[in-house]
């Protein structure tokens, strides 16, 4: 029996070198791998045929399947791998012919159909996790499910069309859900509307939306205009009266949406800005007669000043009544400055660094307009020479200057010509410093000696200290 085996391994061998294998074309499986020599029918138990080695790894309910329910012949190569191929679509070619996006080898039934959504173009969240597949996918129940449109109207236009409070056709909202409802939101109740276009922020920061759209509840074309809501607040402000004033509709102007209590009012878009003392001042205080056609002019408010100012009386010299001529808007008027000082008393030199009231010491009134009013002490003190005990006039300008005391000068023209030998200092001829009145020819200039030899044929000649002044007044040679 063996002598025949072994031929039949021969036979067998030799037909697998020169014969076609009957299962397709590029089969190289050994035929021993699955064969025995007793027939072709007949397979080993112990088959030692590695499925996976086709490209095609039997697992779950596929290893327990028999060939013949995938391979209908012998011919190995064209069987296809596809679960199509061997499977019945029961989808009806709704979701695709790769049944491995939903199901495995293991079982037909889908474990976590929630998971399986996930990865979809619209996964499940909120309230539609827990939602009946049946309620959006209409042929559920003959596992038919064609593609169906993602908007939310799709499933909800029965809502949108229901819904009352607001009206959503009447306010003409979106049909674009999402845009005041929370996809993840458990509730219809849960949405936010987006409101951007008009912030709902400080005291626009209410839940109740019929505070402002309480007009029949009409949510569409409603003013973003502050008085189209505050109108009734407009016209019952007393404090300043909105209306009576002429104050613009435009409540932004003065009040935030904060609070409609401290308001501010931008007065430099007025054209006359509020400084200093005017920047504290209350609205009714320029206002007292309301808010329009308001005089700029300070004498419009100020006229009482004007007229009720003593030092200096306004109206007593005639000073304008613009008052920013001298005044600013510092609180007490003061510092003021006096444009037209020169009109009454020009003032140069030294007396430009002066203080007012080094001058007029408070007084504007009676304030003298000479040098020696202010000067009196000045000109009484001096010793060198003294003015006083020289007799010296008291116009100070006569030989000082509004630059400074010194140096001075005085015209002695007058009194004396200081010409060639006579151009001397002054303490040459006046001897006592603290009288001027008092001077001396014969000093150091001209001696007894001299003079008497040049004056033998004078009559009545007598020589002094000033005799020489007596006869000579000028200077000049002797009459």
């Amino acid at each position: 029996m063996r002598v025949p085996a072994l031929v039949m391994a021969l036979l067998l061998s030799a037909s697998l070198a020169y014969a076609q294998s009957p299962h397709g074309k590029g089969f190289k499986i050994d035929c021993s791998n699955c064969h025995v020599a007793a027939g072709w029918d007949v397979l080993r138990s112990d088959m030692k045929f590695n499925h996976d080695e086709t490209g095609f790894r039997l697992v779950g309910q596929h290893t327990s399947v028999g060939c013949r329910s995938c391979h209908s012949n012998l011919d190995f190569s064209g069987t296809p791998t596809q679960c199509k191929s061997c499977h019945q679509d029961v989808h009806q070619n709704s979701v695709g012919p790769d049944c491995a996006r939903c199901h495995t080898p293991s079982t037909w039934l889908i474990p976590e159909t929630g998971e399986l959504h996930q990865r979809t173009r619209f996964p499940l969240v909120g309230a539609h996790q827990t939602a009946d597949c049946s309620a959006c996918h209409s042929g559920y129940s003959r596992l038919y499910f064609p593609p169906i449109n993602v908007a939310c109207v799709t499933c909800h236009s029965k809502e949108y069309y229901a819904t009352t409070s607001p009206n959503h056709v009447q306010a003409g909202f979106s049909t674009q859900c999402q845009d005041c409802h929370a996809v993840a939101g458990l509730v219809w109740s849960s949405g936010n509307f987006n409101h951007s276009f008009f912030p709902l922020v400080g005291g626009h920061n209410i839940q109740d939306c019929y505070a402002c759209h309480a007009k029949g509840g009409n949510f569409k074309g409603l003013s973003t205009d502050c008085y189209s809501c505050h109108s009734s607040a407009f016209a019952g402000a007393t404090d300043p009266n909105h209306v009576t004033s002429g104050f613009p509709h435009d409540c932004s102007q003065c009040h935030t949406i904060t609070s409609w209590l401290n308001a501010t009012f931008d007065h430099n878009k007025t054209g006359f800005p509020l400084t200093a003392g005017h920047a504290n001042l209350q609205c009714a205080q320029c206002h007292a007669s309301g808010y329009t056609n308001t005089s700029t002019a300070c004498i419009t408010c100020h006229q009482s000043n004007y007229q009720a100012t003593t030092n200096p009386s306004h109206t007593a010299l005639a000073l304008s009544n613009d008052c920013s001529t001298c005044h600013t808007t510092n609180p007490g008027w003061s510092p003021a400055t006096f444009a037209v000082h020169s009109k009454y008393y020009v003032i140069t030199g030294a007396h430009t660094s002066l203080t007012c009231d080094q001058c007029h010491n408070g007084n504007y009134t009676t304030a003298p307009a000479t040098c020696y009013g202010c000067h009196q002490k000045d000109y009484s003190a001096t010793t060198d020479p003294s003015h006083t005990g020289a007799g010296f006039p008291t116009d100070c300008t006569l030989c000082h200057s509004q630059t400074a005391w010194s140096p001075s000068t005085f015209d002695h023209t007058s009194f004396f010509p200081l010409t060639g030998s006579h151009n001397v200092s002054c303490s040459t001829c006046h001897i006592n410093s603290s009288n001027f009145a008092q001077f001396s020819c014969t000093n150091t200039c001209h001696s007894q000696s001299t003079t008497d030899r040049e004056h033998g044929d004078v009559q009545n000649y007598v020589y002094s200290p000033t005799s020489c002044y007596s006869c000579h007044p000028t200077g000049s040679g002797g009459d």
